[in-house]
C-alpha cells in the first residue's frame, strides 16, 4: 500500500498572512497580548498594509466602556484601550508630513479624523485618572504608570494637532472638552519646578533635549488658536489664573527659549556641531527645538493680543515686545544653518510670525503705541528687522513684512521720543545696516526714506533752543517766564496740559493775558478732545490721552516740521491753492491745508480740503475757531494762508487712511506765547520772511 503524498506547505507570504489574521482576530476578541503584537508590528509596516489593521485600533475605543470609576472589571477595557491608542499612534506617525500623498495615507487620514470622537474621551480619561489625579487606580494588570499616561495623552494630542486643522471637523479646535487639559499641560510645561519632572516629560517625549515637553505642548496649544475662535484662549486665560499670570507665563517661555539658547552657545557648543545621536539632516534637534518654539510663542502672541485687548496690553507691560525682538536676534544665527528645505519653512514662518506680532502692535489699536514702539528701539529693532532679512530662506513675504515695518516705524518719527531714538542708533550702525539693507530692492528703499526723514527732522529738532518753556521747566506766565523750576514744581492746565505754571497766580494772570483764547487751540493741538468728539460724531479720528501726551512733548519739534514743509513747497502749495479753489468755489476762502509730514510725494503730502472737513477737531464744531485764528494771524502779519492748516499724525501703517488730525501748532504756539517772543523761536530767517509776505 502506498502512502499519500505529503500535503505541500503553504509559502512563507501565506503564513506570514495567516498569523497576521490570527492576530487581529484575537485582539478583536480581546486579546491584550495580540493587540500589542500587532502595534509593534505596525511600526514597520508601509502605509498601504496599516489598512487591514485601522479597524481592530478602533475596536476597543467604545465611549460606552469608559467607567467613571476604574475597578476590577474594568481593567482589560482600559488596557485595550491603551494599546489601540497606541496602535493609532503608530498610524499616525506614518501619515504627519509625507513627501507623497498617497490614497493609502488619505484613506489612514480620513479614518483616524472621522474617529477622532472615539479618540478624545479616552485620552481625557487617561489623563484624569492616570495623571491628574493624586490617588490612581492601582490593580492587578492595570500596567499604566503617570509617565506612560503622559507620554500616551501628549503624543496623541501632537499628532492630531499635525494631522487635523481648524477647517477640519474633529480637530483639536473643535474639541472643547480637551481644551483645559492642553492648557493644564502648557502651563505646567513652562512653568513647573519640579525639575525631575520636566526632565522625566522631556525623555517621555522621545528627547534628550532639555525643552521637548515644552516644545510638543507650543504644537498642540498653536493647533487650538484660531483669530475667529475666541474660546480655547478663554480657557487658556482661566488655567492660567488670569490676565496678568498668562502674560506672566508667556514671558517665561520666551525666556526659557533665550535661556536654552545662551546655555548651549555659551557653554561652548558650536552652533555648528552635531550630535549623530539626535540631529535630523544633520541639524542638532535642539536648534530645530527652539525655532519651533519661538514660532509657536510668536503665534500665540499674535492670535491671544488680536482677542483679548487685556492680555495684549499685559504683554507689553511684561516688555514682550523687547523679548520678542532679543530672541529674533539671538536666533538669526542658527537659522542660517537650517539647509535643508524640510526646515527651511519652520525658519521662515517662525520669523515671519515674529515680526507679524511687531507689526500687530505698530498697526493696531494699543494703548500706548509710542511706548511700543520706544520698547521696540532700544531692543534694537532697527539691526534686528534688518537682519532677520537675511535669515528667512527665500521668503518674498518676509521681505515685504520687514519693508512694511519700516515704513510703519517712520511714521512715527514726528514724535519727539521716537525722533531722539532712532537717530542715536541710526548713528550707532548705520554702515552696517547700510550694508544688510542693500540685499533687497524694496527694504533699501524704505530703509533710505526712513534715514531721510531721521536727519530732516532732526535738523529741525537742533533748531529748538534748548531753553524753551514748552520743555516743561518754565512757568507759561510772561512775567515769570525767566525762571525755571524742577518739573515737579510745576503744575499743568487742565485743559490744554500745554502750558505750565508754578503758581495758581500765575495761572490767573495768564488766563486773562491771552491764555482764556489760546487754550483750546492748544488742545486742539494736541488732539486731547479728538476721541470724545469723533465719538459723537461717528468719526474715525481719533487721539487718546497717551498719544496726546507725546504730541505735546512734541509740539515744538511738530511746529517746526509744519513750518518748514510749507516753506520748502511754496510753489507748489500755491498752485494746488488754485486749483482747490476752482474745484470748491463755495469755499474760496475757507479751504484748509492739510499736511502729511511722513508722504514723499507733494501731491501725497499736502491737500487743500474745505474747513467743514475738519470741524471735529474744536468741541464747538462750528466755523467760528477757524475763522478767530485766522483774524489773530493776520493781525499778527501771518498772511500766508487764510486759514490755519491742519497736520496728520500716524498711528501705523495699517490705519494712515485714519489718521489724528492736528489743528496747526505753530498757529496754537504762537496764539499762546506771542509774549515769550516765539516767532524767533519757531521759524528761522526764511520762513518768517515767508510768513510776512502776500498771501497765496
Amino acid at each position: 500500500m502506498s502512502s499519500a503524498p505529503p500535503q505541500r506547505q503553504p509559502e512563507d507570504g501565506h503564513t506570514f498572512a495567516r498569523v497576521i489574521q490570527f492576530m487581529i482576530n484575537k485582539a478583536a476578541s480581546g486579546s491584550i497580548k495580540e493587540l500589542d503584537g500587532l502595534c509593534n508590528i505596525a511600526q514597520h509596516w508601509k502605509p498601504e498594509q496599516l489598512l487591514i489593521l485601522l479597524p481592530v485600533f478602533y475596536h476597543h475605543l467604545d465611549p460606552a466602556r469608559i467607567p467613571d470609576v476604574v475597578t476590577s472589571r474594568d481593567v482589560r477595557s482600559v488596557m485595550l484601550a491603551r494599546y489601540s491608542l497606541k496602535g493609532v499612534l503608530v498610524t499616525l506617525n506614518r501619515v504627519n508630513h509625507p513627501r507623497e500623498l498617497t490614497q493609502s495615507i488619505q484613506t489612514i487620514a480620513d479614518t483616524l479624523i472621522s474617529n477622532w470622537n472615539r479618540c478624545h474621551l479616552w485620552v481625557n480619561f487617561f489623563y484624569r485618572h492616570f495623571f491628574a489625579s493624586s490617588n490612581p487606580a492601582r490593580l492587578p494588570g492595570l500596567l499604566i504608570t503617570r509617565s506612560e499616561a503622559l507620554k500616551l495623552v501628549v503624543n496623541m494630542l501632537m499628532r492630531m494637532s499635525l494631522i487635523g486643522d481648524s477647517q477640519t471637523p474633529q480637530s483639536l479646535i473643535n474639541t472643547p472638552s480637551l481644551h483645559p487639559i492642553i492648557s493644564q499641560l502648557w502651563c505646567m510645561a513652562v512653568t513647573s519646578k519640579d525639575n525631575d519632572f520636566l526632565t522625566e516629560a522631556d525623555k517621555v517625549m522621545g528627547s534628550k533635549e532639555q525643552g521637548a515637553f515644552q516644545e510638543h505642548m507650543s504644537y498642540v496649544v498653536q493647533a487650538c488658536l484660531d483669530v475667529d475662535r475666541p474660546a480655547f484662549a478663554s480657557t487658556l486665560i482661566h488655567v492660567a489664573g488670569g490676565i496678568r499670570a498668562m502674560a506672566s507665563i508667556t514671558s517665561k517661555y520666551l525666556r526659557n527659549i533665550r535661556c536654552l539658547y545662551r546655555k548651549k552657545v555659551v557653554s561652548g557648543q558650536s552652533i555648528d556641531d552635531t550630535a549623530s545621536c539626535d540631529s535630523v539632516f544633520g541639524v542638532p534637534r535642539w536648534q530645530i527645538m527652539l525655532i519651533n518654539c519661538f514660532g509657536n510663542c510668536a503665534n500665540l502672541l499674535f492670535v491671544t493680543s488680536q482677542q483679548n485687548c487685556a492680555l495684549r496690553e499685559a504683554y507689553i507691560d511684561r516688555n514682550l515686545v523687547a523679548i520678542v525682538i532679543y530672541t529674533l536676534r539671538d536666533l538669526c544665527q542658527l537659522s542660517l544653518t537650517l539647509k535643508h528645505d524640510d526646515f527651511a519653512k519652520h525658519v521662515k514662518k517662525a520669523f515671519e510670525d515674529a515680526l507679524g506680532y511687531i507689526a500687530l502692535l505698530m498697526g493696531g489699536p494699543v494703548d500706548d503705541l509710542v511706548a511700543v514702539i520706544c520698547q521696540a528701539l532700544r531692543a534694537r529693532f532697527l539691526p534686528t528687522i534688518l537682519q532677520a532679512h537675511t535669515c528667512i530662506p527665500g521668503a518674498d513675504t518676509a521681505e515685504c513684512l520687514n519693508a512694511l515695518l519700516i515704513t510703519a516705524l517712520r511714521s512715527y518719527l514726528t514724535f519727539d521720543k521716537v525722533l531722539r531714538i532712532a537717530g542715536s542708533e541710526l548713528e550707532a550702525d548705520e554702515k552696517s545696516l547700510d550694508a544688510i539693507a542693500q540685499r533687497d530692492t524694496d527694504l533699501l528703499q524704505a530703509w533710505n526714506l526712513f534715514k531721510k526723514d531721521v536727519r530732516r527732522f532732526l535738523d529741525l529738532r537742533s533748531q529748538i533752543p534748548a531753553a524753551s518753556i514748552f520743555f516743561d521747566r518754565q512757568c507759561a506766565a510772561v512775567h515769570n517766564s525767566d525762571e525755571w523750576h524742577p518739573q515737579w514744581d510745576l503744575f499743568q492746565c487742565s485743559r490744554c496740559t500745554v502750558a505750565r505754571y508754578c503758581s495758581r497766580q500765575c495761572q490767573n494772570i495768564d488766563w486773562d493775558q491771552g491764555h482764556r483764547m489760546a487754550c483750546k487751540y492748544l488742545k486742539a493741538a494736541i488732539g486731547a478732545s479728538s476721541y470724545v468728539i469723533s465719538r459723537v460724531l461717528h468719526t474715525e479720528t481719533f487721539t487718546g490721552p497717551n498719544t496726546s501726551r507725546y504730541i505735546r512733548r512734541s509740539l515744538f519739534l511738530l511746529a517746526k516740521i509744519e513750518d518748514a514743509e510749507i516753506q520748502s513747497h511754496r510753489e507748489f502749495i500755491s498752485q494746488l491753492s488754485v486749483t482747490a479753489q476752482a474745484e470748491h468755489p463755495e469755499f474760496q476762502d475757507r479751504l484748509v491745508l492739510e499736511i502729511d509730514p511722513v508722504a514723499e510725494a507733494p501731491t501725497d503730502k499736502f491737500k487743500f480740503k474745505p474747513v467743514s472737513n475738519y470741524l471735529h477737531i474744536f468741541p464747538e464744531a462750528s466755523e467760528r475757531p477757524w475763522q478767530v485764528a485766522s483774524k489773530w494771524r493776520q493781525s499778527t502779519g501771518l498772511h500766508s494762508l487764510s486759514l490755519p492748516p491742519v497736520i496728520r499724525i500716524h498711528e501705523g501703517y495699517e490705519i494712515t487712511n485714519r489718521p489724528n488730525l492736528l489743528f496747526s501748532p505753530s498757529t496754537a504756539l504762537r496764539m499762546a506765547f506771542k509774549e515769550h517772543g516765539l516767532d524767533a523761536i519757531v521759524n528761522d530767517n526764511a520762513s518768517s520772511v515767508y510768513y510776512t509776505g502776500s498771501s497765496l
